[in-house]
């Protein structure tokens, strides 16, 4: 008789440790489901697009995703032309977050992006270098009928001169200067159809000089040494019809 009432206790207690089991799982039942798909999905900030705005301006529209609806930081960044930001949020639209940050047209490439979200975690751009090209924006440039390519880095044997000698090694006309310089960028000073910037000699062969050329160029426009040294002046190109 003993040793059937133990089994009865027993048989009980486990019954009752078993419903108290499945009570926990249908209390979170599909309310822990959701939680725990969206603790899955980090933050993410991604380079949605690029395009020229009506102004001549160009556009880099960036997305931060799964977020939550706390205000996040501004965007910096930086591309082939300088850094940008900060940028703030413009707006959100469900878990999405909106940044358009605004460059000068040209070649543009986003190099790298980071912003934070409202609990302070820092968010790192997923898909840098995408959609990176030659944005000419705003109105058409007429065409010079002697063609230049821009050049990263142009090699010389020896310094091309004064500003008329150097825009006559490509066929042009001199138009400006922008002189005593350093660092290894500046700003241009003037539209012109090509600005040759002058560094020292790396990048070349030794004794050789490093220039770096670029084409249609607009006033404000980025323009960089052709590799890490400063840059000594600037020169502005016409073609020999503008003048």
């Amino acid at each position: 008789m003993m040793k059937k009432l133990n089994f009865a206790v027993f048989g009980t207690v486990a019954f009752a440790f078993v419903l108290g089991a499945c009570g926990v799982t249908t209390d979170t039942g599909e309310a822990g489901q959701q939680d725990t798909a969206l603790a899955t999905k980090s933050p993410m900030l991604n380079l949605s697009h690029i395009e020229c705005t009506e102004d001549g301006k160009v556009l880099a529209h960036f997305v931060l995703l799964f977020a939550g609806k706390g205000q996040p930081g501004a965007l910096s960044g930086t591309y082939n032309g300088g850094a940008f930001g900060p940028v703030e949020a413009t707006k959100s639209s469900g878990n999405v977050w909106h940044y358009n940050v605004i460059l000068p047209a040209g070649e543009i490439d986003i190099l790298s992006a980071t912003t934070t979200t409202s609990s302070g975690q820092t968010v790192s751009l997923h898909n840098p270098g995408e959609y990176a090209g030659n944005y000419q924006c705003g109105p058409e440039i007429e065409q010079c009928p002697i063609v230049v390519a821009p050049q990263d880095v142009y090699c010389t044997s020896q310094p091309l001169g004064n500003p008329g000698a150097e825009c006559a090694a490509f066929g042009l006309l001199p138009q400006g200067k922008d002189d005593n310089l350093s660092g290894t960028s500046f700003i241009a000073s003037q539209d012109a159809y090509v600005a040759i910037v002058k560094s020292g000699t790396h990048g070349c062969e030794p004794g050789e000089s490093a220039y770096r050329i670029y084409v249609n160029v607009s006033q404000g426009d980025t323009l960089l040494t052709p590799v890490d040294q400063g840059i000594s002046h600037v020169t502005y190109c016409a073609c020999p019809e503008d003048q």
